[in-house]
């Protein structure tokens, strides 16, 4: 039985191939095709890497903020829940999801029978995701993916006080312009993604054990911050990019099976 998730993000567009359960196969590409496009290269790159064609699926579920452009789904499905489902196979004692995103972060609890409870989300400031990361990469002209290591040497920090994305740009400018050490900068801008999510978080009612999903998962000085502030230890799975991906082709299991 072979079945495909895949998860049309702000950002990203992943692809997670299943056969008899296991995962044999997956892809991730930075979105900027037109949705069934870029959604059907995905999945064609991640069954390149099996002996298996794109007639050969039988199942394919869709999900992510871009899930109704995929044309060729089986069936939609939202990301709460393929976040969940994904994040249960990975980890089957989880019971908060953090899911941080290009555009947004939210965090979903999940009961004790394995179904979502409740879940919120910030979509309204730009300050907890991953587009605020970079934009901030591009003013302080580090690469996004050496800034957590970077904030995590660091031997201080310089508050980002600013709750507004918009402000917080002005105030990074202002701390480079005065000399400010670019590490010192960074941990302070972690401090204040952390803040954001932190939001989000005392509203959800955190339980562990946590995961952390999402490409800004892979930041570890966030997850980190998030640790240290929540007190409990936040696992982060090897491709955090892939969870909401993984629960879509569970879905697509579960329905032909």
């Amino acid at each position: 039985m072979l079945v495909c998730g895949i998860d049309v993000g702000a950002g990203n567009v992943s692809a997670v191939i299943l056969q008899d359960g296991d995962v044999i196969s997956y892809c991730v590409v930075t979105s900027g095709e037109e949705g069934a496009t870029i959604s059907r290269k995905v999945v064609d790159e991640a069954l390149r890497k099996t002996p298996f064609g794109f007639d050969d699926v039988q199942y394919l579920v869709a999900t992510g903020c871009g899930r109704s452009s995929v044309p060729f789904a089986h069936r939609q499905s939202t990301e709460v829940v393929c976040q969940a489902k994904g994040a249960l196979y990975l980890l089957p004692s989880v019971k908060t999801v953090i899911n941080l995103g290009t555009e947004s972060s939210r965090v979903i609890r999940i009961g004790e029978n394995g179904k979502v409870e409740a879940f919120t989300k910030n979509d309204k400031c730009a300050a907890g995701s991953g587009l605020f990361l970079e934009t901030m990469s591009t003013i302080l002209e580090i690469p996004v993916e050496l800034m957590g290591n970077l904030s995590l040497e660091s031997n201080g920090y310089e508050e980002v006080s600013s709750i507004c994305a918009v402000f917080a740009e002005s105030e990074v400018i202002s701390h480079i312009h005065r000399g400010v050490s670019r590490d010192h900068i960074l941990v302070g801008l972690h401090k204040a993604v952390a803040d954001r999510i932190l939001e989000i978080l005392g509203v959800a009612n955190v339980k562990s054990d946590i995961m952390a999903t999402g490409g800004v998962a892979k930041n570890m000085a966030i997850v980190k911050e998030l640790e240290q502030r929540v007190g409990l230890e936040i696992t982060v799975p090897p491709e955090p990019q892939i969870v909401g991906a993984l629960g879509a082709a569970l879905l697509g299991q579960d329905k032909v099976s």
